[in-house]
């Protein structure tokens, strides 16, 4: 497991201070560029069509660019390594050292009666992971929180659950400490999307058996991992994410083809297989009639209360 990184912003940034950029006032007031932040602008045929954590991403390099001192936080610091949600428009999160917390223009300055451990991954200055994941899990549902803890645990190889747990118990604010515990007592690292934590999280809320995950199946020389798997049952579970099949990871036809050969051999050696979405996860009775078609049934009543947690997923 390699070190941590700062994605780069999909789009290039022009700032007016630049001699290049040519009269960025007089384009912006045109509509031909899209102004970010004070000085920082992207051009709009690019901005316009990318999805909304694409330009989260954007927007965090804009508001460093703009000042470039300041410290990333929460699900800010998050994003900045490659924690991606998919979520509406949400402000840019920073550690302030001012008197209060405030939001304004795009910016949301953060303060604390609690220092937080700052670290500097390629030249930017973010929360250290088990404060960016304590932060987040104070602050967003469940579902989310854990995503972001279990992603978290994925990029850093130096953070650890104990870590966050104990975090969360240290921090003098106990503001969203309870909170926090049920997203932090079950960080795992092991899922590999925000989709498949999210899917944890209602798999639990439903009622059903906690599933192992990416458990390992040796077919024809080759191991291929289920997202989900009840040993019990023999029932292999998949969430599957747009990202899967996207051509950031390559020929989407090879991939396509790749999966369902992949399903097949599972399908095999096993008795049943559910497949699910985004949409089913987030409007949760879909998630429910999926695995009840392979023969799975909950073995108790389902949490109603946090179930309802879902509706603010990502938003």
């Amino acid at each position: 497991m390699g070190r941590m990184r700062i994605l780069p912003s999909p789009l290039p940034l022009i700032l007016s201070r630049d001699e290049s950029a040519g009269h960025t006032d007089r384009r912006w007031r045109s509509g031909t560029l899209n102004r970010l932040f004070r000085g920082v602008y992207v051009e709009t045929s690019t901005w316009n069509p990318l999805p909304p954590w694409q330009k989260y991403l954007v927007r965090i390099h804009g508001a460093l660019a703009a000042e470039p001192n300041r410290v990333l936080f929460g699900e800010s610091a998050a994003a900045a390594v490659g924690v991606l949600i998919p979520h509406a428009v949400r402000p840019v999160h920073i550690l302030s050292p001012g008197a209060s917390s405030r939001e304004y223009r795009g910016i949301r300055s953060h303060v604390s009666v609690d220092a937080r451990e700052i670290v500097v991954v390629d030249g930017v200055r973010l929360t250290a992971s088990a404060h960016t994941a304590v932060d987040i899990a104070r602050s967003r549902p469940p579902a989310e929180a854990l995503a972001y803890a279990d992603a978290l645990l994925r990029i850093d190889p130096d953070a650890t659950r104990e870590q966050f747990v104990a975090l969360n118990q240290a921090l003098v604010s106990g503001r969203g400490r309870r909170q926090a515990r049920w997203a932090l007592n079950r960080a795992t690292g092991l899922p590999e999307s925000p989709l498949e934590s999210a899917s944890v999280a209602v798999i639990e809320w439903l009622g059903y058996a906690s599933p192992t995950l990416q458990h390992p199946f040796f077919i024809e020389g080759r191991t291929y991992k289920s997202d989900f798997f009840w040993e019990h049952e023999r029932v292999v579970g998949e969430a599957d994410g747009n990202g899967k099949y996207s051509t950031e990871t390559g020929n989407p036809t090879e991939a396509i083809i790749g999966e369902k050969r992949r399903e097949n051999l599972l399908r095999r050696h096993t008795s049943g297989m559910a497949r699910w979405g985004w949409e089913d996860v987030a409007e949760i009775e879909p998630l429910d009639v999926a695995l009840r078609a392979t023969g799975l049934r909950p073995i108790r009543a389902r949490d109603t209360m946090n179930l309802a947690t879902m509706r603010p997923f990502g938003r």
